[in-house]
């Protein structure tokens, strides 16, 4: 089921972004570094898909390549909770040199099929470089932010953080052990537990009235879908 309600949230985001001009083509990997951040339920899709392919030898490889990413410190709907509550959010702060996603070949992703929600909302209206940030329009992030805060919902008390930690946390689950006894290090799915996150519920969206008449759309696609003739908005406030 939860994977039905997220293939709806990717499509309707999909569906809902391509009536807009994009910058971003094949090979631009400016924005592919190893700060993303996933569900468990994102990357059971990357987990399955690596096995379905018979890549497990070669996923258990890059992931041993990571170079300590980032870990953040508050979930998404953490964040969303302390700024709804009216208090300041600590900042996050990231003091390691940015490096390039793994899972990153000649400028191509190599799980873009199953590439998590945090790559596929990242669009520029330009080209972007290193020196050079994307341009990305408000209503874009305001968009780009509900939806994650959605995602999350669907993924609560499982593990949210940088997808380098959760990959590889996850690997105690019987069907990905034989992912886990390619890794160099053994006690590289331990480690990355200890720098996970629980994902938490939906406390209210970060949305001003401005940012949810654009966005109002594009949730209501998502709400109103139905499963097994129940609405996914029924089914994530905990309709049986």
């Amino acid at each position: 089921m939860k994977k039905r309600i997220l293939e709806i949230i990717y499509t309707a985001f999909a569906e809902w972004t391509a009536v807009e001009r994009w910058a971003c083509t094949q090979g631009c990997a400016t924005c592919c570094t190893q700060n993303v951040t996933i569900t468990a339920l994102e990357g059971a899709q990357i987990l399955n898909h690596v096995i379905s392919h018979g890549n497990e030898e070669w996923f258990a490889e890059k992931l041993s390549a990571r170079v300590m990413p980032f870990h953040p410190s508050q979930t998404m709907n953490e964040y969303a909770q302390i700024c709804l509550n009216g208090d300041e959010p600590p900042e996050e702060s990231c003091t390691e040199p940015v490096q390039a996603c793994p899972f990153l070949e000649s400028g191509s992703c190599t799980i873009y099929e199953v590439r998590p929600f945090s790559c596929r909302c990242f669009l520029s209206k330009e080209q972007c470089t290193p020196s050079r940030p994307a341009l990305v329009e408000n209503k874009h992030l305001a968009a780009s932010t509900a939806v994650s805060q959605l995602i999350e919902h669907l993924g609560q008390l499982e593990y949210w953080g940088n997808m380098l930690d959760v990959l590889p946390a996850m690997l105690d689950i019987s069907k990905y052990q034989n992912i886990r006894r390619h890794l160099k290090d053994p006690s590289l799915a331990d480690n990355c537990r200890l720098q996970t996150l629980k994902a938490k519920p939906l406390p209210g969206f970060l949305l001003g009235p401005d940012d949810y008449q654009e966005v109002a759309p594009l949730l209501e696609e998502v709400f109103n879908a139905k499963i097994e003739g129940k609405t996914v908005e029924a089914i994530l406030n905990g309709a049986a």
